[in-house]
Order: C-alpha cells, then sequence, then structure tokens
C-alpha cells in the first residue's frame, strides 16, 4: 500500500518557513513543483496529473515488487544479500522497462540547453524525459509512497553538479547510491563522486565538498534549496535579476552553511547591479531603505538583505511605467527640471515596498 500524499501544491515562500520536520510532511514532488511556479513554461504543468502519475507509478512498483519478493527469499545472492537492494532494483526496473521513465535524449550533450521541464520534475512526468536535476526526485517519490527511506545528495561535475538519490536507512545503517541516469541501476560509492578516473565526469576536492555540502543525504531545508536553486536558474536564464536574487536568498537561508549557494547570491546580485547602474539616469535620486523587520529568515546575513533591499527600490524604481514616462525618459535626454533628487522605500513585513520621492 502506498502513502497518499496531499493533492494541493503550497506556494514556495511557506514552505520556504517551515522547519525541516514540518516540511518533512510534505510530498517531494509537490514541493518540487510548487518552485517551478510562475516560472516561464510553467503554465504548461498539471499538478493533479503529475501528482496522480507518481501514484500510480508507485502502485506498479509496489505490485511488482511484492510478485518478485519470493525470488529474492529464494536467491538473495542475486541481489547483493539485501532487501534494500532489491527493492531499489524492482523500482528502477518497473519505472525504466515498464513506464518509460528515461533521461532526456535531447539533454544529453553537456552544451545542451537547459529549461523549466528540465528542471522540475513534469519534464519526467509529462514531458519527453529526464535530466539528472529531475530523475532522482522522481525516484525519491515513488520510493517515499512505498515508505523507502530514500533521500537526495549531490555532487559537483566538470560542468554542473550532478544530482542523485541515495537509500539511506538511519534505522538499519543501509545505505547506497541510487545512479539510474541510464538504462539499470548502478550503487557506486561515494568516492566515485569524488573523482572518477575512467569518464573524468566528477572533480570534487574536500575543501568544495564541505562547502558545497556536497555528498551529504539531504535534509528537507536542503532539498528545498537545491529546488530554489534551480528556479534562480531558470530566472538567471531569462535575466530576471529580481526573481533570481529572491530564490537565491531564500536558497542561501535555507543552507546558511553552503558557501556555494551564498556565493551564487552575490553574483546575481552583483549581475543585477550592474544592470540597474546601465538603466539609471543621469541624476537619479538617492535612496534612503527602511526595514523596521527580517523579510529573510537570520540565517541570511543581515548585510546581504541590506542589500538587496537597495536593489529592490531601484529595480521598482525603474520599472513603474509611470515613473519613467514622467521622469526618467526626460532624465536621459538631459531635463533634470523638476525630478526627485530623493526616495524614501518602506519594507513591509508582506514583503511590500512602499516609495516616497521628494523634490527639493
Amino acid at each position: 500500500m502506498i502513502t497518499r500524499m496531499s493533492r494541493s501544491i503550497p506556494s514556495w515562500r511557506s514552505l520556504a518557513r517551515l522547519s525541516d520536520d514540518e516540511l518533512n510532511g510534505y510530498d517531494v514532488a509537490a514541493v518540487n513543483l510548487a518552485c517551478a511556479a510562475d516560472l516561464p513554461g510553467a503554465d504548461r504543468i498539471d499538478f493533479a496529473r503529475c501528482l496522480d502519475r507518481l501514484d500510480g507509478w508507485a502502485n506498479a512498483v509496489g505490485e511488482y515488487t511484492d510478485r518478485m519478493l519470493p525470488q529474492f527469499r529464494r536467491s538473495p545472492q542475486r541481489y547483493e544479500n539485501s532487501e534494500a537492494y532489491f527493492r531499489a532494483l524492482a523500482m528502477i526496473t518497473v519505472l525504466q522497462r515498464d513506464l518509460g521513465v528515461r533521461y532526456n535524449p535531447a539533454k544529453i550533450a553537456p552544451d545542451a540547453p537547459f529549461d523549466t521541464a528540465d528542471s522540475f520534475i513534469h519534464g519526467v512526468l509529462q514531458g519527453d524525459g529526464g535530466t539528472c536535476a529531475t530523475l532522482p526526485v522522481v525516484y525519491a517519490a515513488v520510493g517515499r509512497r512505498l515508505g523507502y527511506p530514500i533521500r537526495l545528495s549531490s555532487t559537483r561535475g566538470q560542468v554542473f553538479a550532478h544530482g542523485f538519490a541515495r537509500w539511506d536507512d538511519q534505522t538499519t545503517g543501509v545505505r547506497f547510491n541510487i545512479e539510474a541516469m541510464n538504462r539499470g541501476l548502478s550503487t557506486p560509492p561515494d568516492d566515485y563522486y569524488r573523482h572518477d578516473p575512467r569518464h573524468r565526469l566528477y572533480h570534487l576536492t574536500p575543501d568544495a565538498e564541505r562547502e558545497g555540502c556536497y555528498l551529504v543525504s539531504k535534509t528537507p531545508r536542503m532539498e528545498l534549496a537545491g529546488f530554489l536553486a534551480a528556479r534562480a536558474a531558470r530566472w538567471d536564464d531569462a535575466r530576471n535579476w529580481w526573481r533570481c536574487v529572491d530564490s537565491w536568498a531564500w536558497a542561501a537561508s535555507l543552507v546558511p552553511a553552503n558557501e556555494h549557494v551564498r556565493n551564487s547570491l552575490r553574483r546575481a546580485m552583483t549581475a543585477w547591479d550592474a544592470e540597474l547602474r546601465r538603466t539609471k539616469p543621469l541624476g537619479f535620486p538617492d535612496i534612503l531603505v527602511r526595514a523596521d523587520v527580517r523579510l529573510f529568515p537570520d540565517t541570511l546575513p543581515l548585510e546581504l538583505e541590506r542589500t538587496i533591499f537597495g536593489l529592490t527600490a531601484v529595480h521598482h524604481l525603474l520599472t513603474d511605467p509611470r515613473l519613467e514616462t514622467k521622469y526618467w525618459a526626460r532624465m536621459r535626454r538631459g531635463d533634470i527640471a523638476h525630478t526627485p533628487t530623493r526616495a524614501t522605500a518602506t519594507f513591509a513585513p508582506n514583503e511590500s515596498c512602499s516609495i516616497d520621492l521628494v523634490f527639493h
């Protein structure tokens, strides 16, 4: 019998404020899809269909596993004398052989462009296939429906990060990696993801492993942070720096020990600042930022939050069409008469921002 999951897709902002224990009650598939909301191409996601399909897949895996279990009992040596391994193999066999789960062949090349369907699981469930960012999430979602202790993990490749699933039973101590990007199942040791001399896919130094929190079994908050990082990458591709920085900032607040995520946030902030500087007219008003409360969790450094406030205020001023017509377009033509000299941006607890212009 599978564990039935909620049909609702929560907002990722509400999820980002939850503890690990609270997040643990949510379907990892729903959390993943929540982070795809309003991204380019997200309008094609059929959320109910995706969750229903995962339920159906879990049922099929469970029925096949029960049918084959006597075979494992007769010859456990064929399955590494491990029922956990047998169950993982049965799951991968059904998903790949019977249900058509596969790596999207169009995304095999290292330079293949990724879009929203390649970063979130609807690409597997209603599209052309998955990637190393999405297939492990599908395996975890199906496995958890069957009560399997499947976690997510990641490493850093030569070009991109690489995700994989892991059977990690804290009660029995049974732990092995689940690598199933191609046909079949392999269970490479952690060292394979540090340095793969045969294929040269990975090069993970001890410092990078520690700084990026790689090769650990992710907690629910770490999983959410990974999905928000994928969200940020899609906004980066769209050059929507406001939403990109917002996603990175929430990811960084969820995994404060991950220096790589925080560095990605800083890079996005730098790119956003450069774009705003190119857009601001000469004589653009100085901005005073007021915020009586933290909008991000205390785990995000205060200096980063304050810089984000300043960038957000400039963004709101420059993207207001009324202000563009009334002031900024004129100022770009050299007309600075009767234009604002200062502005005060006030951020409220609901994340809204009100701006007052000062003239003198």
